[in-house]
């Protein structure tokens, strides 16, 4: 019985691992910090196996609560206030929240293909580049492939033997930038929308850490 009840968690994980990855959306963009500019990879997924953290956002008397966000994640100015349901914010909630979308924020990490391969069951020529390199979940990556086309795969990493700076099929290309972030799009009750770095929104009143209870599953208590 527990055995069955493992390989249907399984499946069902699978599943939703695949619906999320076909429809992750990656772009460079312009991202400053500090008024210092860099060139990053924007996509719409929170990546690993089990995503970090879960937000509680406590319930008033009428169910929402204020935080305070911004209306630009390239470059955050001025604070804006924003009333937001109550509820867990974490892409495995199944609460009835004000979100939008997640967002992650990454240093570009690009390969030029030094001879023909396969990668997986995707044919790679001489010349091709992988670029905006996302890590999806278990050796799982996300590519643009030249720049047209988006496909998953096992990570280069994983997928050559030894070192990729000794590599004679891959080379990697890193665009010295920001660290990684992570951001949530909001509606407000205000009537617009905002972003909010997950530690930022941990940090504001009435809000707090979640946990993930097992795979796929998130709840309000921190207690083991």
């Amino acid at each position: 019985m527990k055995k069955m009840f493992f390989r249907i968690s399984c499946i069902v994980g699978l599943i939703a691992y695949a619906n999320a990855t076909s429809n992750i959306n990656s772009y460079t963009s312009t991202i400053v910090r500090h008024g210092i500019a860099h060139k990053m990879v924007v996509y719409n997924y929170w990546s690993g196996e089990y995503p970090n953290p879960v937000i509680y956002v406590k319930p008033t008397m009428d169910g929402w609560r204020k935080i305070n966000g911004y209306l630009s994640l390239r470059n955050p100015k001025s604070r804006k206030v924003c009333t937001i349901k109550s509820g867990i914010y974490h892409p495995w909630s199944k609460d009835r929240i004000s979100l939008i979308g997640y967002y992650s924020i990454m240093p570009q990490v690009n390969y030029i293909v030094l001879k023909n391969n396969i990668l997986d069951e995707q044919r790679i020529r001489r010349g091709d580049r992988l670029n905006n390199e996302i890590y999806i979940a278990e050796g799982s990556c996300n590519y643009k492939l030249n720049n047209r086309k988006n496909i998953t795969t096992t990570c280069v990493e994983n997928f050559i033997e030894g070192s990729i700076k000794n590599s004679r099929e891959f080379k990697q290309i890193k665009t010295p930038s920001h660290p990684s972030e992570q951001w949530l799009y909001l509606k407000c009750r205000e009537g617009y929308n905002i972003f909010v770095r997950d530690k930022d929104l941990l940090h504001q009143h009435g809000v707090r850490k979640g946990m993930i209870s097992g795979y796929g599953k998130v709840t309000t208590s921190t207690r083991r």
